[in-house]
């Protein structure tokens, strides 16, 4: 058995706070969009899909609208590289472990029970939000990223380099993932997916849980559920 863990919003409580910095920079040049929906919108994405969805939101600005597309693209790296700066910062001062997730992994370290990280996120950005939230000493040497691979989530190619670097089957892999993309990777690389999908900061229901279901993941709300899940045959 291996189990695969994404790293944003489920290991580290950072998604509310990168969509919050998302949602302050692109007010500050004049594009109004809310909360919910950038956690919506840019979970699970890979840097190169949320580069080109912030370059699209720029693009309703006024002074966006004659330039050329080139210019488009090149300005919108510089601006999400610039989110991802001021993300880094706040999540130094702010980021916490998911609620619940720290018992789940003394569990499984000590029922020696091997587990990963695999995100699409960057090993500089993971580094930070680990060690931050004291979690990189459980998966030092574990960790993997879209970095690695040709090609990141919704692909399975990250997972299935995970498995093959530990040892693993892919059949005896399981993912505990937070977004669509993670579960169609999950899914595309014959994995068994465990869908979070904890309530809303506002204490409504996740959007994704019936999307994640028709996927074929099985749903969890609360860190409490994941050891029971893990432990499931088949």
């Amino acid at each position: 058995m291996l189990v695969i863990f994404d790293c944003d919003g489920v290991l580290v409580d950072s998604e509310i706070i990168s969509a919050q910095v998302s949602v302050d920079c692109l007010k500050a040049v004049g594009v109004e969009r809310s909360l919910d929906y950038i956690l919506e919108t840019y979970r699970g994405k890979s840097v190169a899909d949320c580069i080109r969805m912030i370059t699209d939101e720029l693009s309703s600005a006024s002074d966006w609208q004659q330039l050329a597309e080139s210019e488009k693209a090149e300005r919108g790296a510089q601006f999400w590289r610039q989110v991802q700066l001021q993300t880094l910062v706040v999540c130094e001062q702010q980021l916490e472990p998911v609620t619940g997730v720290m018992t789940v992994l003394d569990y499984l370290r000590d029922h020696k029970i091997p587990f990963c990280v695999a995100s699409n996120g960057k090993h500089e950005k993971m580094r930070m939000t680990l060690n931050k939230t004291g979690i990189m000493p459980y998966v030092q040497g574990r960790v993997f990223s879209f970095e690695d691979v040709t090609r990141g989530k919704p692909a399975p190619d990250l997972f299935l380099h995970a498995a093959k670097t530990l040892g693993v089957p892919a059949t005896e892999a399981i993912v505990v993932e937070d977004s669509l993309t993670g579960i169609q990777a999950a899914v595309a690389a014959g994995m068994r997916p465990l869908g979070y999908c904890p309530p809303n900061h506002d204490g409504s229901d996740n959007c994704l849980v019936n999307e994640m279901r028709a996927l074929g993941a099985t749903v969890f709300f609360s860190m409490d559920e994941l050891i029971p899940l893990i432990l499931q045959q088949g």
